[in-house]
């Protein structure tokens, strides 16, 4: 999980940072200074410079990352594993493995979501559902995942009259394709062979498909499936 750019200067960083900015291909980007941070937050947590890029938010500066890439990270740590035992409106929950050990379990629930305050429920109840599930079940049974503890961005609590200052770049079109891909790598679990990943893959939209946490996740789940006997 370790990346080489951790090991780079702060002048490499710095280049890189700069040629993410001046790309345009990140909206809530404004300067080379704040891909920077992106970045070595990234490195920090073993992430590279586009999935870091793609995936970290800085929100009241605390870095988040999104649902997607802290799950695509646990399916490519090559110790843990995680299998969604029961996704609704209601309720997800996710059971934790190492190695074929089953280490835990993470529930996360609808009264749950409500006492916490979790943004936009009512909106995308699934996948907030899940991505406090996974997020808690990252913290307490895959901890060394990451160099250090991480949030999604549905576990920060931005007060109303701060929301536009701290978190101005997410416009609803993007917030909603972030979800559409979280959502699409937890339904990668229901795919068994690789005729139904296959055909899976061709039924999602270019943005997700090209999505850096989805390719990862998929290429886990694709593993997966290689690596288990047919029946």
């Amino acid at each position: 999980m370790q990346n080489e750019i951790v090991k780079s200067s702060l002048t490499e960083i710095m280049s890189i940072g700069k040629a993410f900015a001046e790309s345009g291909m990140f909206p809530d980007i404004k300067t080379a200074a704040q891909a920077v941070v992106k970045i070595q937050a990234g490195a920090e947590m073993g992430i590279p410079p586009f999935a870091a890029m793609s995936g970290i938010h800085i929100i009241q500066g605390k870095p988040t990352v999104g649902a997607g890439l802290m799950a695509a990270n646990v399916k490519g740590s090559g110790k843990y594993d995680y299998r969604v035992i029961e996704s609704t409106e209601k309720i997800c929950s996710i059971d934790f493995y190492q190695g074929k050990e089953k280490i835990g379990n993470s529930t996360f629930t609808e009264a749950d979501a409500k006492k916490a305050g979790t943004k936009n429920l009512d909106k995308f109840p699934k996948n907030m559902l899940f991505a406090r599930a996974i997020s808690n079940g990252v913290k307490w049974y895959t901890p060394d995942v990451f160099a250090g503890p991480v949030y999604v961005p549905e576990e920060m609590e931005v007060p109303i009259e701060n929301k536009v200052e701290d978190i101005q770049h997410e416009d609803i079109a993007d917030d909603a394709k972030t979800e559409d891909i979280n959502h699409a790598i937890a339904q990668l679990e229901s795919c068994s062979t690789k005729a139904e990943l296959t055909r899976f893959k061709k039924e999602l939209p270019a943005y997700i498909v090209s999505d850096a946490s989805f390719i990862a996740a998929g290429k886990a789940r694709y593993e997966v499936i290689m690596a288990t006997p047919a029946q």
